[in-house]
């Protein structure tokens, strides 16, 4: 079936380029190289000249200004063009030329609560817009060196939190709202073009505007999918006129913001790693001694080669090896190439575009490389004055070819490396075989088999306007068909070793296979609306009514199997293992019916009101469908007749408010069904390993919607002949019935407890966006500038939960999301015997009771806070934490962003800076880079350790005396295992996120040879970061391994680059 459907839309899409492309070219080539010249005047409303306005040839880089008295004059190729003319605190207008030579603009005083807002199934005036919606345009995308459309908007809108786990090239950028959403996970809902999409596999430069809904109010229309916000993203589209060519690129080179830094001196890593044993177990550590004396005689005879000390220790060379230098590029090659046409008729309008990105990743011993393609193409046409018949199709494909990066199981090369990775180990013996430690870092890179991920979608959405009363009601209905396929093939092969000077060997732990898997999915949306907009004197009347259905089903299919018989060929026949299958299907579908009624009484006194009927199959019967409705009123005093001796002051002064309920849906498929889980034996039977089938767990027969209530109040002003515009929002949304488990039952029950609607959770917020535009002429030419500030915040607090001990590891009635729980530091012993005098630190301090009977000078002291005598956190609930306290939260907090623009005489600039206000973070006992030897003593001795840890000389260093294993493992009785002030890092940040610098050429011969313009520029983003956290870690990037569940360690994961290129953009 959707094979089928396939088809006879590709046969839809070729019909109409075959039928539909002759009539445009002939009809758009009118003209074409006729050149005129336009006069005209611009004044505002009371008649007076505005000097310094914007003229400019729409789809064009014509542009020129008007002089003192309003005067201007533009040369153009084609007398149908369509002027656009804009100056500071009017509203701009589009003049149809249609053949005139002279032209007179009336401009309106006017703010961009003038400009028109995508909202749900249709558009409001922003004026009129009651819900928290913040929209931005095409200008936060264009010409920036990006890998998907997810990192350019981050720190973009307020309240819209971007993360990207780390810095993988194909890395799925996540999503978020207005913070926490549920115990149970959820997401915004996003919508290109009206129709579910991906955000990740936008072309950025394809991007009109993106808005984003998230109060109860704006997203209530788009029901269950919609419960925590909806991000509306519009792609451009055709216009009017001559056709119009555009290219750009960008051309330059990657390089990691941050890599581990390890000391170049072998012997001084050597003796402080040897001080570090020492304090561990009180004695030398004899394979190190080998090391320390083979340092000194190399210094002695630089001709020595790698000498095998043990197992251990592995080869040990004199000369200083830079392991991160060998295992990460400095830099690597970035290219993104994007050709796009437009244009159209009185009739037809279209828009194609064609984008290549590519760029090679970080790794050096075998390079990663991305590669994107993207292709839209979008087609309207006016079939007569009633009907219009719009096609939008859209293509991506991405492939990213990397080393496999997993050494054993989940656990990756960077968390084997921070083992060996010292300045004195060798990485290859002196017969070139890999040493143990190569193997992990080098070898596994270069030679541990490939991993090779594509992926690709196809959407075709084929839409019907049909306008029953002209301006008052039209009918529309669109079909969306969505398919996205994924191949996953990996190969992992086992790197061989010298073991000592008589062994090659290789890892048992270390896979020889071959995997495949290959997914597919597909998603069927019929929107079915009506809008209906009509003036009747003073008062104003809309309603939209409609019906929505989706349809999604995914299938997933994997085999495994060992024994790869040809290293670097993968294939399943060039195995010879017993083969492992797996796959997994599902599909689930929803149905809403909606509405949207809207009255204004003289633009001052606004109501809304939306509801959804919706449905899920994810429910069970008799619980899947729930009516979801909102409310929302606004005030624009400023309207009023009394606010007339305020408005030369302050133009715009609007009041909203909003109440509203969602369902949430997103829970697991068959959440209501008494699933039986299936699955593979360790044990062999008969030869091979047989499947098992076990009993299923209990479900409650009263599952129900997760209801999702927001109120949200708003303030909208704008001043200073409203070159400045302020939004304000204060919001608390309710998350109630979450999924969680419910009572406790008795054990000899013999299953796990069932779900149930069994907890609350409440986020309050804010955020404010304050904005400024003006412009002034500067040498003859107008200056052009705006700046942008963004900031907001949240926190969500668990209401209800059921913890009947109160036990700190899970939630409880109280919880801040995000909080940590820790022991304060007042600071290091500076005797040996004070120790005496303090709290009894055992349960805290293993090591140092173990080794030297006490704590010493140089370790850790903590805080006593309930009395007893003794550190510890007691029972490890509410009632009995002993000597634990919230020392801080993990949450992103304040999180803000500054933007600026200039524009003067063709030279244009802007810069972007985005940050963190508050966020605290743990690294954990295994964030090796953070501890280094302290977590393990053959952990690197890293940069920022050295001459920062305590000695008799240094009493006030930032890390304690050297001891080993302090860090490791995970338990709470080593002291630096243990979670406390002193080392909780401060992940607030800045950065420079965005810089582009560019000029546009203007001249006479570039129009003659049909080129309108030519722009070149510089882009670069991440270019500067301002942090207090350790050097040793990245604040974007202080995540575990993203593709696995097994436990790394904090920050083991692709850096984040930065990007520096140079562009061309040509309109023709």
């Amino acid at each position: 079936m959707e094979n089928k459907l396939k088809k006879i839309t590709t046969h839809i899409l070729f019909s109409l380029y075959v039928f539909l492309m002759p009539s445009l070219w002939s009809e758009v080539s009118y003209a074409q190289t006729q050149k005129a010249t336009i006069k005209g005047v611009v004044r505002n409303n009371e008649g007076e000249p505005l000097g310094g306005a914007s003229v400019r040839v729409k789809g064009s880089e014509v542009v020129t200004s008007s002089n003192t008295e309003g005067n201007f004059f533009l040369e153009i190729s084609n007398q149908q063009s369509v002027l656009v003319v804009s100056f500071i605190g009017y509203e701009s207008q589009e003049i149809d030329l249609s053949g005139r030579q002279f032209v007179e603009v009336i401009l309106i005083p006017g703010s961009n609560l003038d400009e028109v807002v995508v909202v749900g199934y249709g558009t409001q005036k922003r004026e009129k817009v009651l819900g928290a919606i913040s929209q931005i345009g095409e200008e936060v995308f264009a010409n920036r060196p990006v890998t998907s459309v997810g990192v350019a908007l981050q720190g973009a809108v307020s309240n819209l939190q971007v993360t990207m786990g780390d810095a993988q090239p194909n890395r799925a950028a996540s999503l978020n709202v207005r913070g926490f959403t549920s115990v149970n996970g959820g997401s915004p809902l996003v919508l290109v073009d009206g129709v579910p999409g991906e955000i990740n596999y936008l072309n950025p430069e394809d991007i009109a505007s993106v808005s984003v809904l998230k109060d109860a109010s704006s997203a209530a229309i788009y029901g269950a999918r919609a419960s925590y916000g909806v991000i509306l993203i519009t792609t451009k589209g055709g216009g009017k006129g001559r056709v119009n060519f555009k290219y750009n690129n960008n051309l330059g080179f990657n390089e990691p913001l941050q890599t581990p830094k390890a000391i170049d001196d072998p012997l001084l890593a050597a003796e402080i790693q040897q001080e570090a044993w020492r304090g561990f177990y009180d004695s030398d550590n004899a394979d190190l001694v080998k090391v320390i004396d083979h340092l000194k005689r190399y210094q002695d005879d630089p001709t020595l080669e790698p000498e095998w000390v043990s197992n251990a220790t592995g080869y040990v060379t004199g000369g200083s090896v830079d392991w991160y230098g060998k295992m990460f590029n400095k830099t690597q090659p970035f290219s993104r190439h994007t050709l796009s046409v437009d244009g159209g008729t009185d009739k037809l309008s279209f828009y194609l575009s064609g984008a290549y990105h590519t760029q090679d990743g970080v790794y050096k011993p075998a390079s990663d490389n991305f590669k994107r393609y993207n292709g839209r193409s979008k087609l309207s046409f006016e079939v007569n004055r009633y009907l219009r018949l719009t096609n939008n199709t859209e293509y991506s494909e991405r492939t990213y070819d990397t080393p496999n990066k997993f050494v054993t199981g989940g656990n990756n090369f960077q968390r084997f490396a921070s083992q060996f990775a010292h300045p004195w180990s060798a990485i290859y013996t002196g017969d070139g075989e890999y040493t143990y430690g190569g193997m992990f870092a080098i070898g596994q890179l270069k030679e541990g088999g490939r991993d090779i991920t594509n992926q690709n979608i196809f959407r075709n959405t084929f839409t019907a306007e049909l306008t029953v009363i002209p301006d008052i009601l039209k009918i529309t209905g669109e079909y969306s068909a969505y398919w996205n396929r994924n191949r996953n093939d990996v190969q992992r092969l086992q790197v061989p070793y010298r073991q000592n000077p008589t062994t090659i060997t290789e890892l048992a732990t270390q896979p020889d296979d071959y995997g495949s898997a290959y997914s597919q999915g597909y998603l069927g949306t019929l929107n079915l609306f009506a809008n209906y907009t009509q003036q009747f004197g003073d008062h104003y009347v809309g309603a939209t009514v409609g019906i929505n259905q989706e349809e999604n089903k995914y299938h997933t299919f994997n085999v495994w199997r060992q024994n790869n018989l040809i290293d670097g060929l993968g294939a399943l026949n060039l195995t010879d293992g017993e083969p492992r299958l797996g796959d997994n299907k599902y599909e689930w579908a929803t149905l809403g019916y909606f509405y949207r009624l809207n009255y204004d009484f003289k633009s001052k006194y606004l109501v809304e009101l939306n509801g959804r009927y919706d449905g899920t199959s994810r429910l069970p019967k008799g619980q899947r469908f729930g009516f979801f409705p909102s409310a929302a009123i606004g005030y624009i005093v400023s309207n009023e007749g009394f606010y007339e001796p305020i408005k030369p002051y302050l133009q715009t002064f609007k009041l909203r408010a909003s109440y509203g309920a969602l369902g949430n849906q997103q829970v697991d498929t068959y959440a209501y069904i008494n699933t039986m889980p299936i699955s593979r034996l360790s044990r062999i039977l008969d030869g091979n390993y047989p499947q098992s089938i076990s009993a299923p767990g209990l479900v409650s027969a009263n599952l129900t919607w997760e209801r999702v209530n927001t109120t949200n109040l708003g303030v909208d002003l704008a001043a200073f002949n409203n070159r400045m515009e302020l939004s304000l929002d204060w919001y608390e949304r309710r998350t109630t019935g979450m999924l969680t488990a419910g009572q406790v039952l008795p054990a000899v029950l013999g299953t796990s407890v069932p779900q149930e609607n069994a907890a609350d959770v409440s986020t309050k917020g804010w955020e404010i966006t304050l904005g400024w535009r003006d412009q002034f002429e500067l040498a003859g030419q107008p200056f052009n500038y705006n700046f942008r500030f963004v900031l907001s915040d949240n926190k969500a607090t668990i209401t209800r939960f059921r913890n009947d001990t109160g036990i700190l590891t899970s939630y409880y009635d109280g919880y801040r999301i995000g909080q940590i729980w820790g022991y304060t530091t007042e600071g290091f012993f500076q005797t040996d015997d004070e120790w005496a005098q303090h709290a009894d630190q055992r349960r805290v301090q293993e090591v140092e009771h173990l080794r030297g009977g006490h704590p010493l000078a140089g370790d850790i002291k903590f805080a006593e806070l309930n009395g007893d005598g003794v550190i510890s956190n007691g029972s490890n609930t509410l009632d009995d934490h002993g000597d634990l306290s919230i020392i801080g939260n993990n949450s992103l907090r304040l999180p803000y962003s500054f933007g600026m623009n200039f524009n003067w005489s063709g030279i244009d600039l802007s810069a972007f800076f985005q940050g963190v206000g508050k966020r605290d973070f743990w690294p954990g006992n295994e964030s090796a880079y953070f501890w280094g030897f302290y977590n393990r003593w053959n952990n690197p001795v890293y940069e920022h350790i050295v001459g920062n840890y305590w000695t008799p000389d240094n009493p006030d260093a930032y890390f304690p005396r050297l001891r080993a294993y302090q860090a490791q493992p995970a338990t709470e009785t080593r002291t630096l295992s243990t979670v406390q002030t002193r080392y909780l890092q401060d992940a607030s940040y800045l950065r420079l996120k965005s810089l582009i610098i560019g000029y546009t050429f203007k001249n006479n011969w570039l129009e003659r040879v049909g080129v309108r313009g030519v722009r070149l520029f510089a882009a670069g983003e991440n270019l500067v970061t301002w942090t207090k956290m350790s050097k040793a870690l990245d604040p974007e990037a202080l995540n575990d391994e993203v593709d696995s569940s097994t436990f790394n360690g904090s920050g083991f994961v692709y850096p984040v680059q930065r990007t520096i290129t140079g562009g061309i953009e040509i309109n023709f």
